[in-house]
């Protein structure tokens, strides 16, 4: 049983509260375990009383609930994709309760976005009933390609011409679908052209296919939203009953082809895709080219 003044919050962390002359003073006592923080009861009420009539700082509370909502507010500058991810992460945190999804994908976002959002608030002296997690872990990388009878279903048999061109510019350059939004002709030399993408500013080559596409294409009517994009191609996988595809595994397929199908370094495949390293190329292609190693004995 929990002495007076303490409590625990709906995820178990223990705090104390101390209402002083109207003023609600709540302090965490770092800890899930009654018996620790029944001990830490009296040094808790000194630095309750210590920051009501000594404050050293202004440093508020605020419950973990108040300040998503926030931080959510704050206007940030965010994509459309990013304040939703970091929304539907938030949000499924705080319905579930601090239970976190069976997914290990999903439960690296969820934590990556709960510490973001406390360290928004700490920068901005607030603190919260919810401490950050000490380990957020590394989410497994997706490894779908498409294969040769999908990818000539996409790039031939796609009804919307303009569409169809889209994704077979899509597939020749392994853009990511950010860096092949709002692309103007301006935006192209003769051998590549400049985007600012995840990676910041980079050239994305043009190989002859790529170009071939540009010399027939009214780029204005590429003007495609990021959201659009990706609902138009996954109308397009259920047509062709392709399963558990997504628009950004054709720039997985454009790199997985010039490693296995053209012998193409992988240092050089790190450039065109656009990788600050060449292990960030190793770590999403590695599991896809083992079983492309031939026999062997020991």
């Amino acid at each position: 049983m929990l002495k007076k003044n303490l409590y625990k919050n709906q995820y178990g962390n223990i705090y104390y509260r101390k209402i002083i002359d109207g003023v609600p003073i709540t302090l965490s006592a770092h800890t899930n375990d009654s018996v620790i923080a029944n001990k830490l009861h009296s040094a808790l009420e000194y630095q309750a009383l210590s920051n009501f009539y000594d404050p050293v700082d202004k440093v508020k509370f605020m419950p973990f609930e108040s300040l998503v909502k926030k931080y959510l507010d704050f206007d940030h500058v965010w994509t459309k994709g990013s304040r939703k991810m970091t929304s539907g992460a938030l949000y499924t945190y705080l319905n579930n309760k601090g239970k976190l999804p069976e997914n290990p994908n999903a439960q690296v976002i969820i934590r990556q976005r709960v510490n973001t959002c406390i360290n928004w608030g700490i920068k901005n002296n607030i603190k919260t009933d919810v401490p950050k997690f000490q380990q957020v872990g590394t989410s497994i990388p997706r490894t779908r390609v498409f294969n040769k009878e999908e990818m000539d279903l996409l790039l031939n048999e796609t009804n919307d011409l303009n569409f169809r061109s889209f994704i077979q510019f899509a597939y020749y350059t392994g853009a990511r679908r950010g860096e092949l939004v709002g692309l103007k002709n301006y935006h192209f030399k003769p051998l590549y052209f400049e985007v600012y993408g995840k990676s910041g500013k980079r050239m994305v080559r043009l190989n002859t296919q790529a170009r071939a596409i540009l010399m027939g294409q009214n780029i204005n009517e590429w003007d495609y939203t990021g959201d659009y994009i990706s609902k138009k191609f996954k109308k397009e996988l259920r047509r062709f009953n392709i399963r558990d595809g997504r628009f950004h595994d054709l720039r997985r397929t454009f790199g997985y082809d010039l490693i296995v199908k053209h012998n193409v370094p992988i240092f050089k495949v790190s450039k065109l895709l656009g990788h600050k390293s060449v292990s960030t190329t190793e770590k999403h292609y590695a599991p896809l080219l083992v079983n492309q190693i031939e026999d062997f004995t020991l």
